[in-house]
């Protein structure tokens, strides 16, 4: 996550060798690349939710934990629940406020959102649900992750090594960035 002490910022250097003919051909390349990428953001998404969806229905072939099915998401919610906790969510309600991450994490902060909006004040308090709020407002999931490896692999294929080795260091850099925005939301609450 850190800037390297040592070398160049950046192992390598973009090398432009497409010069556009005239302002007509450089707006019909940016249109057929732009269309390009946007069928590779929606397949990179349905490919994703449907990985997780696979897995999730393998792990419902294991026993229940604790009455309830396995998935990826409720694991990483247990990962995850410290997480909650040093952003300011009581300790009580951090396996919630960790699924709901776990959930941003695996599918997307739409349906992480979703789900925050169904809990009941007994499950998760206003408190926690302001700082839920922000942490979970970002991008740090695995389908957003696949479309900048898609896109940036696109523009620079040259460096798509560079671009996958710092993917899930973008991840866990976002989700603490966001955690960090709830906690500091969390300092001005008053009861």
């Amino acid at each position: 996550i850190m800037v390297p002490l040592e070398g160049p910022v950046t192992g390598g250097r973009v090398v432009l060798d497409k010069p556009d003919a005239s302002s007509m051909d450089a707006v019909t390349r940016g249109t057929l690349d732009g269309a390009a990428l946007l069928i590779s953001i929606l397949a990179m998404l349905l490919v994703l939710v449907s990985l997780v969806t696979l897995v999730n229905l393998g792990f419902a072939l294991l026993p229940l934990v604790q009455g309830e099915p396995l998935s990826a998401q409720r694991m990483l919610g247990w990962v995850l629940a410290p997480v909650a906790g040093l952003a300011g969510v009581q300790w009580s309600e951090a396996y919630v406020a960790g699924s709901l991450l776990g959930t941003k994490t695996v599918l997307n902060e739409l349906v992480a959102y979703i789900d925050l909006a169904n809990l009941s004040a007994a499950e998760l308090s206003p408190r926690s649900k302001l700082l839920m709020t922000y942490a979970l407002c970002g991008f740090a999931n695995l389908g957003s992750l696949g479309i900048l490896i898609g896109g940036l692999a696109t523009m620079a294929p040259e460096r798509r090594d560079e671009v996958v080795a710092l993917g899930f260091k973008s991840i866990v850099a976002g989700t603490l960035a966001t955690c960090m925005t709830g906690a500091i939301v969390g300092m001005f609450w008053t009861d």
